[in-house]
């Protein structure tokens, strides 16, 4: 039987050492190999998507620009409906008023005459009654005593 001296104890050792890393060099170049094609198609997928999704988003924002612009004229013609609105009452009250205020006076003038018709009325009417019991009236009806 051979026996194993030192050198030859070393050589293996060594021969071990250099195929462990040859092969982890391997597995490491495998590895690498394997992210560099995931980063490939990640940065593939990313350009695709950017390409498809802003042209999207431009349209979007213009989108919006033009519903702002529309808003905008939608804020004038509320601030021009306000205005005529405002303008409206104003008139409405000043016609109401033209035409309240004489009414309200005629009526107090006609209230007032007719008070007075009445007044002078009742007046007449008690002379008339007071004349009546002091003379006889020919016209009197005897029913009526």
């Amino acid at each position: 039987m051979r026996t194993v001296n030192l050198e030859d104890a070393k050589a293996i050792m060594w021969l071990g050492l250099a195929l462990l890393f040859a092969a982890g060099g391997l597995a490491t170049a495998y590895l690498l190999w394997r992210i560099a094609r995931a980063v490939r198609t990640v940065e593939r997928d990313l350009h695709r998507t950017v390409d498809e999704v802003v042209p999207i988003i431009t349209k979007a924002g213009v989108g919006l620009d033009q519903v702002n612009s529309q808003l905008g004229k939608v804020d004038v013609m509320l601030d021009s409906a306000v205005d005529m609105t405002e303008a409206l009452d104003t008139s409405v009250r000043a016609v109401t008023h033209a035409v309240t205020e004489p009414v309200r006076a005629m009526s107090g003038a006609v209230t007032g005459a007719a008070e007075a018709a009445r007044s002078f009325r009742d007046r007449l009417v008690s002379d008339y009654d007071d004349g009546d019991e002091q003379s006889e009236d020919p016209y009197r009806d005897e029913a009526d005593s």
